[in-house]
């Protein structure tokens, strides 16, 4: 890849400036501030980007110090680059919110995908860049540290073709990750976490035992428990229907209390009634006597009197006939007075001769009170109409007593009844206390329920954390197990990298030292013909006469070695791909002749060189060997 030109559309003080190069050598000169670091880290950001920092870090990173001066948001650039004979250009744009990255194909003028850029690239990373192509001075290192320099490089090179591992920093970087690891992890205490392990896990099988032992009570109680509401409802229900016929027991008690007021209502007035009917006979009974008629009871009396003598005359028995007749309605309304022959004359053995007598002598004494026909038959109409109301009240009287005979047998049944209703009310089975109970035993267990449930709920509760304890242990022991592989990993590596001085004479190494020594023996004319990098990744150069340790050699000379490792690097990593080199004040530590010496070889012999510097003498080196080159004067 050859650097063909740039164009700074907006970068640090730079505002569309384009800068130009040519294949060998390119002078880009100016004095301190005139911007030569600014276009070098312009053409690494267009290779690689420039991130902006968070934090404290951002306000002095690099993304912050070439921000454009002038309308910073436009901060974008652009670069053209030939490659394999075909011409590109990158586009970039820096801002942190806007950030993109174009390659062109001017050739075929389209863009390419992210794997054509890759293939373009070739490996090329910003690590590599910094270890190969791009050269700066290390001159302000004592000799001590250029020692160090050249013997981490040399390991570097040897580890990785991106050169980023610096051995001792990896190495102390593999020692302090490798305690961290055993800090963090605690890689000691493996036994005691499995020792833990096995503890929870006795617990959470004990835990378990007595929550097995818990749910058997829990059935139990429960089965219990169901028996009482099942008991309960039986009960219920038996008192239900209790309550239901106590409803209507109060119903029919209510009706026949009701039943028992009204038949005694109904006998006091049949009782009202019969007295009534009583009085009212008595009184016509006594109109009969004060006109001298006989009763109806006296006359049946009579009549039955003379039935039972044969011996009294035709006549009398005539006469006997018509005055049964003018009283059978008397007896008929007083049948009472019916009982007379049994309980009166006839019954303690009256003769009948002395009944008739009675009878004549109460007739003569009847016909001897009429005075005249008129009067008899007034007296006889009379006498009817009396004996018919007589025998009207004989006929309520009856009645009456009939209804009130009836409603004293019914009030009698009714209070039969009710003694029978109340006696079955008081012996019927009450089982409010029963289902009292029961509900009460109902409480208690349910209480136990909820005291084993809440014994299990807690012991399940400890169980999740037993169990999350577990996986945290488990967790645990899996990151120990990860940082012992982790460790030995890191072990393994750092043998590796110990063993990186030996592979450095057995592969890569030996190329290196191969490429390195002929750039160094070009770049000081043969003085020096041989880079030796030892086991130790110590650096000599063989002498004419003697092998000469770098810490032995003048700064100048360490220049040099480091320039023919870096370029030897280059070679072996990009091998026949053109590339550039970019030197910024490389020659600052390089006496006049070793200068020149080094311009010549690279103008001769390099794709691209590109020095950046702030003297002369560069350029004046570059006219007094008489070298093409392409001068670029920055104000």
């Amino acid at each position: 890849m050859i650097i063909k030109d740039i164009r700074l559309i907006n970068f640090g003080k730079f505002h569309d400036t384009e800068i130009h190069f040519e294949r060998g050598l390119n002078i880009v000169y100016g004095e301190n501030e005139a911007g030569k670091t600014t276009i070098h880290t312009f053409i690494r950001g267009m290779l690689f980007g420039i991130d902006k920092q968070r934090g404290k870090a951002s306000g002095k990173d690099t993304y912050t110090k070439y921000e454009p001066w002038i309308n910073p948001e436009v901060y974008r650039g652009m670069m053209r680059v030939e490659n394999d004979g075909k011409d590109y250009r990158f586009e970039r744009n820096f801002n942190k919110n806007e950030k993109s990255f174009r390659v062109i194909d001017e050739d075929l003028g389209r863009e390419l995908d992210d794997n054509e850029i890759k293939q373009l690239f070739r490996g090329l990373d910003e690590s590599c860049y910094y270890n190969t192509i791009s050269i700066s001075q290390i001159g302000s290192a004592t000799d001590k540290e250029l020692e160090n320099i050249l013997k981490n490089y040399a390991a570097n090179l040897g580890s990785t073709k991106s050169m980023e591992i610096d051995m001792k920093q990896a190495l102390t970087s593999l020692d302090a990750e490798r305690k961290e690891i055993i800090s963090e992890n605690k890689v000691g205490s493996k036994e005691s976490v499995i020792r833990d392990m096995e503890e929870t896990a006795e617990e959470i099988e004990m835990s378990k035992r007595e929550q097995d032992t818990i749910i058997s009570e829990i059935d139990l109680d429960r089965s219990k428990e169901a028996e009482l509401l099942a008991k309960k409802q039986d009960l219920a229900g038996k008192d239900a229907v209790r309550l239901e016929e106590m409803t209507k027991y109060s119903a029919r008690k209510e009706n026949l209390y009701n039943e028992i007021m009204q038949l005694n209502h109904e006998i006091d007035k049949a009782s009202r009634t019969l007295t009534e009917i009583t009085a009212q006979k008595g009184e016509m009974e006594k109109q009969l006597e004060s006109k001298g008629i006989p009763t109806r009871e006296v006359m049946e009396r009579v009549s039955n009197a003379l039935n039972k003598a044969t011996n009294i005359p035709i006549v009398f028995a005539l006469i006997t006939v018509v005055c049964l007749g003018c009283s059978i309605g008397m007896f008929m309304a007083n049948p009472e007075l019916l009982d007379f022959s049994s309980k009166g004359i006839l019954k303690i053995g009256i003769p009948a001769g002395l009944a008739l007598a009675f009878l004549i002598a109460t007739i003569v004494k009847f016909f001897m009170n009429v005075k005249s026909k008129e009067r008899l038959a007034e007296n006889l109409k009379e006498t009817k109409l009396i004996m018919d109301k007589l025998d009207a009240l004989n006929n309520e009287k009856t009645y009456t007593e009939r209804q009130l005979d009836n409603r004293r047998a019914n009030l009698s049944v009714a209070k039969e009844s009710l003694k029978n209703l109340e006696e079955s009310e008081l012996s019927s089975d009450d089982y409010s206390e029963e289902i009292k109970e029961l509900d009460e035993e109902y409480a208690v267990l349910k209480e136990k329920i909820g005291k084993e449930q809440g014994v299990l709920e807690q012991k399940q509760e400890q169980d999740i954390e037993l169990e999350k304890h577990i996986e945290n242990l488990k967790a645990k022991l899996q990151s120990i197990k990860n940082a012992e592989i982790e460790i030995r990993a890191l072990e393994n590596a750092k043998r590796e990298i110990e063993e990186i001085a030996y592979e450095v004479r057995n592969s890569f190494g030996r190329r290196l030292n191969e490429k390195a020594s002929c750039y160094m023996s070009k770049i000081t004319n043969g003085k020096y013909n041989n880079i030796v990098i030892d086991d130790n990744l110590n650096v000599s150069v063989n002498g004419r006469n003697a092998l000469i340790s770098s810490f032995k050699l003048s700064k100048g000379t360490v220049e040099q070695i480091y320039m023919a490792l870096r370029l030897a690097a280059a070679d072996i990593i990009f091998e026949n791909d053109t590339k550039p080199i970019l030197l910024d004040d490389t020659f600052a530590m390089y006496d006049n002749k070793r200068m020149g010496n080094t311009m010549k070889f690279m103008a001769e012999n390099l794709d691209q060189v590109i020095v950046f510097s702030c003297h002369t003498r560069e350029k004046v080196m570059a006219d007094k060997l008489g070298l093409d080159y392409h001068l670029k004067k920055l104000d």
